[in-house]
């Protein structure tokens, strides 16, 4: 309702940065690569990211869940449980992301703006 919040616990100590839902799945992202999945927003699970790079932002969208952190660190999964890192052609830190109409578009420190072509 928006109203009335519980606390839950996520068993982890790094800071969480982002979350999204959709297909199904809530997805937070955070410090030192944190990436927790969750079905019914209660109950969290940690995923291995691959890297240990602050993330900042997650998104998904066409299918697929895309994280965005430190150094320009992307991050992708199909099923927000396995991941692969992406090269995103910017060292700047990426904060956001979002999509929509088959481009995903980042954005982050020092006013970068990054983009895929859309499909």
């Amino acid at each position: 309702n928006g109203t009335t919040w519980t606390a839950r616990t996520s068993d982890v100590s790094q800071a969480l940065n982002g979350i999204a839902y959709d297909d199904g799945m809530w997805v937070a992202v955070g410090d030192s690569g944190t990436i927790l999945t969750s079905t019914d927003g209660i109950s969290w699970t940690s995923r291995f990211s691959g890297t240990t790079w602050d993330l900042y932002g997650v998104a998904y969208g066409g299918g697929m869940w895309v994280a965005v952190g430190n150094s320009g660190r992307i991050l992708t999964s199909t099923d927000g449980i396995s991941w692969t890192s992406r090269t995103s052609g910017t060292t700047h830190h990426l904060n956001g992301i979002a999509y929509h109409d088959g481009m995903w578009v980042a954005v982050g420190s020092d006013g970068t703006i990054i983009g895929t072509v859309p499909l």
